[in-house]
């Protein structure tokens, strides 16, 4: 499958690199400076879990041609630069497919304004990571010989077709695993109901996952945090918690949290996956802080805790 990864992020170079290693027909989208320093170094990633340093060379393009053929085209970046690159996509009738891959709260109306409905696909990515110095770290495992991350991915209207298998075969030739996922709308709400609280808590504590693990009081505010988030989307339909993961927050007595989730921010895979990308997703996060906003309103519900721990979370991305 003639695969384009639009986005020169740390998701889409993650995605071109596993891609090319597996011998996928993969392109990389990159402008500006980031075109010019791939051309001129190639895909350069650490590997979060082992140190290894990862190198590979992907065709690059700077832009998207009303008539290039691509089978599947992934946008890998935050939502603002994937809603303005819609119209992009609406210029090009031969695209196959197109898989929005990242954070989502208000649902997909205006991917559909600009691409035909039957040709969106939804996902998110299960690796993480972000810049240290100059070099992009990513973590997309737990143990040496696991594969390398998951894919979440699902339709617009929820069932399995043979058209995700088929995508999903693309991603598993490159060692990742892939999840196929019938309410990709709810798990995307369900996200933001874990990563809104995760990244407030850890500004609170300037950066420092260990003086997050350290400090129960705001373990415990963390957690009640996500149950407010939790509670309001059950309130207003989306009663599925996920992942099931999700479903630790109300069933771990309160006691244990201190215990269990600070080990969870001591850990290797935390301070890559959370620490490092925490500085660039403020713009993100209070973007769909807001359109959470009207959930809350919807529901009639109190997240005192939820809009402390946003509060601590930058407008702008730091060091911008």
């Amino acid at each position: 499958m003639n695969t384009l990864i639009f986005g020169a992020g740390p998701i889409g170079r993650w995605l071109a690199l596993r891609l090319q290693q597996a011998g996928e027909d993969v392109t990389l989208l990159a402008r500006g400076e980031a075109y010019h320093a791939l051309k001129r170094d190639g895909l350069r990633i650490v590997d979060g879990l082992t140190g290894e340093p990862l190198h590979a060379r992907v065709p690059l393009v700077e832009r998207l041609e009303p008539e290039d053929r691509y089978d599947l085209v992934v946008l890998a970046m935050p939502k603002a630069a994937r809603l303005a690159v819609c119209p992009v996509l609406g210029q090009n009738a031969h695209l196959r497919h197109v898989l929005f891959l990242g954070n989502d709260v208000s649902g997909f109306t205006q991917y559909r304004e600009h691409v035909p409905p039957q040709k969106v696909l939804l996902g998110f990515p299960g690796a993480g990571g972000g810049w240290d110095g100059t070099d992009l770290v990513i973590m997309d495992r737990e143990k040496p010989s696991g594969p390398h991350g998951e894919l979440f991915l699902g339709e617009l209207d929820g069932p399995v077709t043979d058209r995700t298998r088929e995508i999903a075969r693309v991603f598993q030739a490159a060692h990742i695993r892939v999840r196929l996922e019938r309410d990709m709308d709810g798990w995307l709400k369900y996200h933001f109901a874990f990563i809104a609280p995760t990244a407030g808590v850890i500004f609170l504590k300037d950066g420092d996952l260990d003086a997050v693990a350290e400090d129960a009081r705001a373990m415990h505010q963390y957690c009640r945090a996500c149950r407010e988030a939790g509670d309001v989307l059950r309130a207003v339909g989306y009663r599925k918690r996920q992942p099931p993961v999700f479903n630790l927050y109300y069933w771990l007595p309160r006691w244990l949290e201190p215990t269990v989730f600070g080990r969870l921010f001591r850990s290797r895979s935390a301070k890559v996956r959370f620490g490092l990308h925490a500085p660039m997703v403020g713009p993100e996060l209070h973007q769909m802080a807001a359109e959470f906003a009207e959930l809350t309103a919807r529901a009639g519900m109190d997240t005192s805790d939820l809009d402390a721990l946003l509060a601590q979370v930058p407008r702008r991305a730091v060091g911008q």
